[in-house]
Order: C-alpha cells, then sequence, then structure tokens
C-alpha cells in the first residue's frame, strides 16, 4: 500500500475549502438579512442545515462501502467506511451543537428533550459511537471490517429515522424551516453555504482517508 502526494484535483480541492469557509462563515453573519421572528440566531441556519445534510448522507456512503467490502473483501472499501463514519460523527456533533447554541436564543435554553428533530440526531451520534466502539474492541482485522460494514449499515438506517424525523414529524416546539419563504439573500448565502460544506467535507474525506491508509501501514510494520 503506497501514499502519493497530493494530485492536481486534490490541491484544488483542498484550496477551494480553505476559501470557501471563512467566506461562507462571513456571507452568514454579513450578507443575509435579519429575519424578524428569529433575530441573529437565525445565521447558525447557514451552517446548521449543510452540517445537518453531510451529517445524514455521510452514513451511506460507509454503508455503499460496507457492503462492497463484505463482496469483495478489499481493504479499501474498509478504508471509506472508517472515513465515512468519522467524518459522520464529526459532523453530526456539529449539530447537536449548533442546534442548541440557537435554541438557547430561541427558547432559553440549550437541550429540548421533546424536540424529535434534536433527539433523532443524538441517537445517530450513539449509534456512530457504537460503531467505533465495535472497531476498538474487535482486534481479528477480517472480524472488525465485518462487523464495520454491518455497523454501518446500522448507523444508516439510525440516520434515515433522523431523516424522517426531520421531514414527516413536526414537533410543536420546533421552529418553521427557513427554507420555506427564503429571500434572494438568504437563498443565496444558503446554498454557498451548502456547496462549501461540501468541499470541506470531501477535502477532510480525502485527508481522512490518506491519514488511515498511513496508520495501517503503521500498524502493518509493527
Amino acid at each position: 500500500m503506497q501514499i502519493r502526494n497530493f494530485n492536481a484535483a486534490q490541491t484544488t480541492l483542498m484550496v477551494l475549502a480553505a476559501v470557501a469557509m471563512p467566506a461562507v462563515i462571513m456571507l452568514a453573519f454579513y450578507y443575509p438579512p435579519v429575519i424578524a421572528d428569529q433575530g441573529q440566531a437565525h445565521r447558525i441556519f447557514y451552517i446548521h442545515v449543510p452540517v445537518a445534510w453531510v451529517a445524514l448522507y455521510s452514513p451511506a456512503i460507509g454503508a455503499l462501502a460496507g457492503l462492497a467490502y463484505l463482496l469483495r473483501r478489499e481493504e479499501r472499501f474498509d478504508t471509506i467506511v472508517v472515513v465515512s463514519m468519522r467524518l459522520a460523527l464529526l459532523f453530526a456533533l456539529g449539530v447537536v451543537i449548533s442546534g442548541p447554541l440557537w435554541a438557547s436564543t430561541e427558547w432559553g435554553v440549550f437541550w429540548n428533550w421533546k424536540d424529535s428533530r434534536l433527539m433523532s440526531f443524538f441517537i445517530l451520534v450513539l449509534t456512530i459511537g457504537g460503531f467505533f466502539v465495535v472497531r476498538e474492541f474487535t482486534e481479528d482485522p477480517r472480524r472488525k471490517g465485518l462487523y464495520s460494514a454491518v455497523m454501518a449499515l446500522l448507523c444508516t438506517f439510525a440516520a434515515l429515522l433522523t431523516w424522517f424525523a426531520i421531514r414527516v414529524i413536526t414537533p410543536e416546539s420546533h421552529p418553521t424551516s427557513v427554507l420555506g419563504a427564503m429571500s434572494p439573500k438568504i437563498r443565496q448565502t444558503f446554498w454557498l453555504s451548502v456547496l462549501g460544506f461540501h468541499f470541506f467535507y470531501l477535502f477532510l474525506f480525502v485527508l481522512s482517508y490518506r491519514a488511515e491508509k498511513l496508520q495501517k501501514i503503521t500498524d502493518g510494520v509493527r
């Protein structure tokens, strides 16, 4: 297994991510107008929603790689599973942090146990955490790959339940989504933020994949 230098596409992705993230944060705080019934707290929306989207589909990438591992038993697919779940955990934690920041301003409390959306993301975080616990305590590499693939499928199921809670269940305590009635500036900022976070996710994916391969090489030498 070899670790090559960054190619042109990966370098371009790194530059795009480095430029996009500061730009997204600046746009979110200074470009779109204030929403009357939410005040400045609504600006978290431009970070919270794109992060949530990534957190929901990253487990699915891991599940697809897990299925490929079950069929082919190739180590590269196991590496993709680990990277996908690691980033899913990172972004899901971003959701359960940014959500309460908004809630503390709007509801006066950091956590609402009756909010099915927030609770479903919390369950997703615990499920992904379980993935890493299982992986940590499984020593045999083949069993580790097998169990990881199964856990990735379970995490994807948890992500689907979270999506269901967001799109179907409408708790009275949760605010109405801003997506329904966007002004042009809000719409522009939102989609640029989505694009920026996807650049960031892809760059982290490439970086984490390389780091995971390097770790496996190091473990093999030992």
